[in-house]
């Protein structure tokens, strides 16, 4: 391109220049010293485009020119012989002779009107492939600016697709499929009833334009979960969901509440989190409605989630139709109302259908359940149960032989009927009996074990309870006693703790700040997966995957109804086993400090690992609480865990320091609870270990604290007695004292015990906007009534609370004006919150209270 340029220039400047060549001319006579400096200036230019053209002729072998580039280097051929005759002219001015020049003038007015024709004709030629070169500039341009334009669509698609891919991980959680894949596929074939119109009204409702909810309801192993599995992803199923459909476009979504299992397994968070990733799989666009300034790394709340579905629910209310099976709404680690209400707001949207099932339960009943669309296993199961034991059995005798034979006949009919609907036992007996066909034992052998075999679960498990060898009885009876205590289930390594706590009850104070090695996790993982089984029997299940807290391996029930056994009816036979007093919480609150010094320092850098810090801490702190309320303790003044409780601090402490990455006290990993209306909690950098004791109702060792510091230690920020009257914090496990309705969401004891040692109800929390302890807590009870998250229970508790606090000095005067217009008066707060009879009582004892406080102390 450049020598291109350089011959157009030179061609252009060359034809400039012999426009006054013929002045050039004239010069000549006048000059003195030779040649005219225009005549050496042309020949200097005809010098170049000899130059340019002898460029061009080497890059023309080297390289293809453009058709364009091809016509100009004709052109400078064309110039270049025309200045090889103005060169021989100009030799020949340069020589003085007057005959010379007489004869060159003549012959210069020759070529003049010669050459202005040829000259016309180069500069067309050059005019157009000028032109030329522009057009294809311009195309040029275009070209590349739809080529930017496809590069800026292309970024802004990879963009999309990799908030796509975070926002989906962040989703992601490990547990998501864990339930669905220990559901038993061998009975799925038999369910086929399910789609019979005659049996079922499963069909018709799939394929309506209904928005009822489909309930289905069983007794405890009645193959609830094993149908719904079934449900959800036969093919008739989602045929009859796309005639519903019709047109627009159809997502499904499951989830199987599992309630012996890990947190996200059995509380609404995971339910929502669990239906929106497979939502937003199947409809990627839908990841738009992310707020983009999320973190990814955070976790999500409940609300978060809620906002998020409610937004999916409306910009998908044309173009959408959903069906989501939601399975053990019983196994919920909440209360019914709290999940039937949720079930109950998704469902009333016209594209949602939900098909659910549950155990038995007066509030789904009566407030979920339709008459119309709703099925009873037992009235499904006894032809499945028939068919599954005969094919079950099938592979090993004659399947033919089996259902004539009388005696056959006669087996397959008891076992239905003793099974009276529950599929956990037929799965249990017909393992039995696939043991003894392969021993080729007869019919009747078969009808005797079935004859012999316990008529319920419960018998069931107590007889294998009994199989167990009589000197592993102990370790099975301290194996099922912390099982049965667990919050969710733990993984393999803890057990071989707990044996080593047989050797020493001080393992874990005594265990050094360091991560486990691998090597040593993989061997007592291959060793005591078949130690669970001697001890254990089939009662307990080692999984092989990662356990979601802490290590891998997590130990779990064969079904829920053997935890429920043994909780409900076996807990005392197993105490009565051991000739020493055990304590589960105590032994889980060794294994749990032990795991929190064994955390991987360098890894707590990121949410998701603060996250399991936490999560082993709060559940340490339950275990702690539990061991304070036990019989053993419960007249106890101090804490039977305090020495364990003191080192989860300095653990924590040090983990952090050698982290790097939190620079106030450990506990300022755990995000604060979201605000509620008036209801704030501002740390302000002040939150500390004694705050989080406080919050987790550790009444006895906080009772230890103040007795060793001589009073209430001082505190910037929120005051302690906060700390007692609204202990809401963030959690990543649902503790069962978080989600029992019987359980108060404060501890009076607590509430007594800081008063006890000159709390002040009437302290201002600056950071709070100057409320004093006792407005911060009407209010958080106010908004809990107003929600409406507050149990009657709780308000029962807040009610004796107040009149404590009130005992100590609570004044009625407590709110702002700008409170008072967004609460009512006192009289209003407290008729809101405990109803007029005892909103009087309350008023009553703050106006008839003749003493003042100052400094949190009574004045007579």
């Amino acid at each position: 391109m450049a020598e291109i340029i350089g011959l157009t220039a030179s061609i252009l400047t060359f034809i400039e220049f012999s426009a006054v060549f013929v002045s050039a001319v004239q010069k000549v006579h006048a000059a003195t010293d030779g040649t005219p400096q225009e005549i050496r200036e042309l020949l200097q230019q005809a010098d170049d485009i000899a130059d340019w053209e002898d460029r061009l002729t080497v890059l023309k072998s080297q390289k293809r020119l453009t058709s364009a580039e091809l016509r100009i280097l004709k052109t400078g051929g064309a110039c270049r012989k025309t200045a090889d005759d103005i060169k021989a002219i100009a030799e020949k001015v340069s020589i003085r002779s007057v005959k010379a020049l007489e004869a060159m003038r003549e012959e210069h007015l020759s070529y003049k009107i010669e050459q202005s024709v040829r000259f016309d004709a180069i500069q067309e030629e050059i005019l157009a492939a000028s032109q030329r070169i522009s057009h294809d500039f311009i195309e040029f341009k275009g070209q590349v600016t739809s080529l930017r334009s496809k590069i800026e669509s292309l970024e802004n698609e990879r963009q999309t697709c990799e908030k796509q891919i975070r926002i989906l991980k962040s989703l992601y959680f490990h547990e998501i499929r864990k339930r669905w894949d220990k559901i038993d596929d061998a009975a799925a074939r038999t369910l086929a009833l399910l789609h019979d119109p005659s049996k079922t009204s499963f069909l018709h409702w799939l394929s309506s334009e209904t928005n009822e909810i489909y309930s289905i309801s069983g007794l405890p192993g009645s193959g609830k979960s094993t149908l719904m599995k079934f449900a959800f992803e036969h093919e008739t199923t989602i045929q009859s969901l796309k005639q519903w459909a019709g047109a627009t476009k159809l997502c499904r979504a499951s989830y199987f509440f599992w309630n012996q299992g890990f947190e996200m397994q059995k509380s609404q968070i995971g339910l929502l989190q669990s239906l929106l990733y497979q939502v937003m799989r199947q409809i990627p666009s839908l990841v738009s409605l992310v707020d983009r300034e999320r973190p990814d790394y955070e976790l999500w709340d409940f609300d978060e989630l809620l906002l998020l579905f409610n937004k999916v629910k409306l910009e998908t209310s044309s173009s959408v139709k959903f069906c989501f099976f939601i399975d053990g709404l019983d196994e919920y680690d909440g209360s019914d109302e709290g999940i039937g209400q949720l079930i109950k707001s998704i469902s009333e949207s016209p594209h949602i259908k939900i098909c659910v099932s549950s155990r038995p339960r007066s509030f789904f009943e009566q407030n979920l359940w339709s008459n119309k669309y709703s099925l009873k296993m037992q009235d499904l199961t006894m032809d499945d149960m028939r068919l599954y034991v005969a094919d079950a059995l099938g592979e090993h005798v004659d399947l033919q032989q089996l259902q004539v034979d009388p005696s056959g006949k006669l087996l397959l009919d008891q076992i239905t009927e003793d099974a009276k609907g529950v599929w956990l036992w037929v799965h249990l007996v017909t393992r039995d009996l696939k043991l003894a066909v392969r021993g080729n034992e007869t019919v009747r052998k078969l009808r005797e074990i079935v004859q012999d075999f316990p008529k319920d679960l419960e018998k069931y498990f107590e007889h294998i309870i009994h199989r167990v060898d009589p000197v592993f009885r102990k370790e099975m009876a301290r194996t099922f006693l912390v099982t049965v205590f667990e919050v969710q289930p733990l993984p393999l390594y803890a057990f071989y703790l707990l044996d080593e706590e047989i050797e020493d009850e001080d393992y874990a104070l005594k265990a050094e700040i360091g991560p486990l090695e691998p090597a040593t996790v993989s061997q007592v993982g291959k060793e005591w997966k078949d130690k669970i089984h001697r001890r254990c029997s089939d009662l307990l299940v080692v999984d092989s995957c990662e356990h979601p807290v802490f290590l891998q391996q997590p130990v779990d029930f064969l079904h829920r109804t053997v935890r429920d056994f043994l909780r409900d009816q076996y807990i005392r036979q197993l105490e009565a086993v051991l000739s020493t007093q055990f304590v589960p919480p105590i032994s889980l609150c060794r294994i749990f400090l032990f795991f929190l010094k064994k955390q991987h320092q360098h890894n707590l850098n990121t949410k998701q690992q603060y996250n399991s810090m936490i999560g082993l801490v709060d559940e340490l702190l339950y275990y702690a609480r539990e061991a304070e309320k036990h019989e053993l303790y419960k007249d106890q003044p101090l804490s039977p865990v305090a020495e364990i409780l003191d080192q989860v601090d300095a653990v924590n402490s040090t983990l952090m320091k050698m982290s790097k990455t939190v620079r106030n006290h450990w506990t300022h990993a755990r995000d604060p609870p979201a605000p509620r209306g008036l209801d704030e909690y501002n740390e302000g950098h002040h939150y500390n270990w004694i705050s989080l004791a406080i919050q987790a109702r550790l009444v006895k060792y906080v009772r230890g604290i103040l007795g060793a510091h001589g009073g209430l230690p001082s505190k910037s920020g929120r005051p302690l007695l906060d700390y007692a009257l609204r202990p809401r914090r963030v959690t990543p496990i649902q503790v069962p004292y978080h989600s029992q309705r019987d359980e108060p969401n404060i501890d009076r004891s607590m509430v007594k015990l800081l008063l006890e040692h000159k709390a002040n109800p009437n302290q201002v929390v600056f950071s709070h906007q100057d409320r004093t302890v006792w407005a911060l807590f009407l209010i958080s009870c106010w908004e809990s009534v107003n929600r409406p998250e507050a149990t009657p229970v709780s308000i029962k508790e807040w009610f004796e609370v107040s009149k404590l606090l009130i005992d100590y000095g609570a004044e009625s005067d407590c709110f702002s004006t700008a409170d008072l217009s967004y609460l009512g008066s006192m009289q209003d707060v407290l008729v809101t919150i405990f109803g007029e009879l005892q909103a009087s009582t309350l008023l009553r004892s703050m106006e008839s209270r003749p003493q003042k406080t100052e400094g949190g102390c009574l004045i007579q």
